[in-house]
């Protein structure tokens, strides 16, 4: 199933092949974009809410690109109206690059293999073939030096795949690093550091070379016998009572638009959009070839763009729909990224609800299914896997899967008892011999841009309060909750609240008099514990806030700012919000921030068990009694 259809019909649907063609054509015909430029992204700007939301199936909608081009040693940006056939604007970009060109990543390591500067420092380490070295492009982060910060840079270190294995990243050759110009395609400088032992051993983690490995199950499977329960129409997703548009972003991965539940006939809207922000991961050695990385992943790379193909019946179940994406290359050219997506519903033995009557009248229990939507970049060492879940009891669970293996650096000791092990280890922990797993955070920040009810929202603080009971009663103290709204656009201050944060609808009332809303039950939600006047948080100061509220505005995006790529502090949240407008009554977008320390264990290598990070969107009064009531407590036969 293609998520870009052919003749798209609907306003969200994601740009078709020929529309992306069409719009190179148009930028080579009106001479704004020369035949040697390359892309970095073309992607569908989305039309006016407003035009969204009014629009009915058959009638005509705008249609326009979004447009990143890099061309003469500058970035460009433009927008290409696809209906007038015209560029509808062009212009250089002023502060901070377009994220990664594939061959940019590709050719950098080349750049540095062929170098005669870094190919000495390989001899001083007794690196002398280097067909068996892999170098691994990094975004390279803050930029202090302002006219190095107009250089198109990546930082490049490399290790060593000599020896049986596959765990390419297992043995760094730390201490050197190469800086490379992608423009000017040349190394700049090498950070050399003196040499380190090379990692002996290259680890293994397929399933023929475990010792013994583990006999394989009995088969415990997901199965729709009767086919899937949900439909997919272009891009829009039905099941149960749940309807929302599905695409792929090259920067953002899995797009959902316009989330409603069927409230018995009357389609009642719990999201306008939701989607993946920004990703900011910062690592936690201070040295020079380690204290750059702090990357911004989707804005530097591309959580659609890196969405590998899908593995049926282990990265999904066996009962899974897959989902392609179109995507144009680095010259512009329309590819498919065959499964990226996967959507499939998941019975986990769990019941909705239940309740056993004393006496004779029996138990009422309902079996629960899930519908998941799933999608899982590959980000260098790492692989997160995103899920969108949505439950038949009106919530909706975002999960962040995080596996892959440790971002590891080569050290002397192999063992804490070694002389180097103190200083080895000031920064990680060693998993493997001279290997350290180096402690970093993750920071996963979703613009979820909730429409409970309608776009007109209001932001509410419930506290829970401790009260001393009157002197009558036989208790001492009881609690009440005490609610307040946030008056403003900005980080919420919640000043350590015990109680919950919704969403409400402060124009509508459900059959009791309570406005319609939706709680953020937060989950794993770690601020960055880096200093606001490091440069490296800087680029990222969503991460000191959990959650953030910001009004409505369409080019508000990506919770670090547009161009992340060597961006200055500042950017994203902080701008959007630097005006405190006003935040009640009107339309608000939520911006959550799935915040986790990863301190490294031993358990980690040489890949890492998936662990799992979400938050939950639960409804608040949003109905006037529980909406899994109607379920039947069996399955059709």
């Amino acid at each position: 199933m293609a998520a870009a259809p052919a003749n798209p019909g609907h306003p969200l649907d994601a740009l078709a092949a020929d529309e992306i063609n069409q719009v190179v054509f148009l930028l080579k015909q009106a001479k704004r974009m020369r035949a040697d430029a390359k892309v970095a992204s073309i992607s569908l700007l989305e039309p006016d809410k407003k035009e969204v939301l009014a629009w009915t199936s058959g009638t005509p909608f705008s249609r326009r690109a979004s447009v990143v081009v890099l061309q003469d040693g500058k970035t460009y940006k433009g927008v290409v109206d696809l209906r007038s056939r015209k560029v509808a604007s062009w212009e250089a970009v002023a502060d901070g690059h377009a994220g990664f060109l594939l061959e940019e990543v590709l050719g950098s390591a080349e750049i540095v293999r062929h170098d005669a500067t870094w190919q000495a420092a390989m001899r001083k380490r007794g690196v002398t073939d280097f067909a068996h070295i892999m170098c691994n492009p990094l975004s390279v982060g803050y930029v202090a030096d302002e006219n190095e910060r107009r250089r198109r840079l990546m930082n490049v270190p490399c290790f060593d795949t000599h020896g049986e294995g596959n765990n390419a990243f297992g043995r760094p050759i730390e201490g050197l690093m190469a800086v490379v110009d992608l423009n000017e395609r040349k190394v700049l400088r090498l950070v050399d550091l003196g040499p380190v032992p090379i990692p002996p051993e290259m680890p293994k983690y397929d399933y023929p070379s475990q010792n013994p490995p583990r006999s394989p199950l009995k088969p415990v499977e997901m199965t729709t016998p009767n086919g899937p329960n949900f439909t997919i129409d272009g891009g829009r997703v039905r099941w149960q009572n749940w309807s929302f548009h599905l695409r792929l972003d090259r920067r953002s991965g899995p797009v959902l638009s316009l989330v409603n539940w069927n409230d018995h006939g009357n389609e009642r809207s719990v999201a306008y959009q939701m989607a993946a922000s920004e990703m900011f991961v910062p690592y936690m050695d201070p040295t020079p070839t380690w204290s750059f990385k702090s990357y911004l992943d989707a804005g530097e790379y591309g959580l659609g763009l890196l969405a590998l193909p899908l593995s049926p019946g282990r990265d999904c179940p066996s009962n899974a729909v897959y989902l392609s994406g179109t995507l144009p290359d680095d010259n512009g050219k329309p590819t498919q990224m065959d499964r990226a997506i996967c959507v499939f519903e998941r019975n986990a033995g769990d019941p909705a609800w239940r309740h056993a009557e004393t006496g004779s009248l029996g138990v009422e229990s309902r079996p629960e299914v899930d519908l998941v939507v799933r999608s899982i970049p590959v980000i260098g060492n790492y692989d997160y896997i995103l899920d969108y879940v949505f439950t038949q009891k009106g919530e909706v669970v975002v999960r962040v899967g995080a596996t892959g293996m440790d971002a590891v650096k080569g050290v002397n000791s192999h063992k804490l008892t070694d002389p180097t092990a103190a200083e080895d280890t000031k920064y990680g922990t060693l998993i493997g011999p001279g290997v350290v797993g180096i402690n970093h955070d993750h920071y996963v920040n979703f613009r979820l841009d909730l429409d409970v009810d309608g776009p007109d929202n209001t932001f509410m603080i419930d506290h829970v309060v401790p009260r001393t009971a009157p002197p009558e009663s036989v208790r001492r103290t009881y609690w009440q909750v005490e609610s307040m709204s946030q008056s403003t656009e900005g980080p919420v201050e919640t000043h350590g609240h015990d109680g919950q944060l919704r969403l409400v609808n402060p124009n509508k009332t459900n059959a009791y008099g309570y406005n319609p809303g939706y709680v953020l039950m937060e989950g794993h939600n770690a601020s960055s514990l880096l200093s606001e006047d490091d440069p490296i948080q800087g680029r990222a100061l969503f991460a000191k806030s959990p959650v953030w509220i910001s009004r409505y505005m369409p080019n508000e995006r990506f919770g670090a700012g547009e161009f992340a790529n060597e961006s200055a502090p500042g950017e994203g949240l902080p701008r959007y919000t630097a005006d405190k407008g006003p935040a009640t009554d009107t339309d608000l977008v939520l911006w959550y921030t799935v915040g986790f320390r990863h301190i490294t264990r031993a358990e980690d290598w040489p890949v890492m068990p998936t662990l799992w990070h979400e938050f939950r969107l639960r409804p608040f009064n949003f109905f006037d009694r529980n909406p899994a009531l109607d379920l039947s407590p069996d399955f059709a036969k």
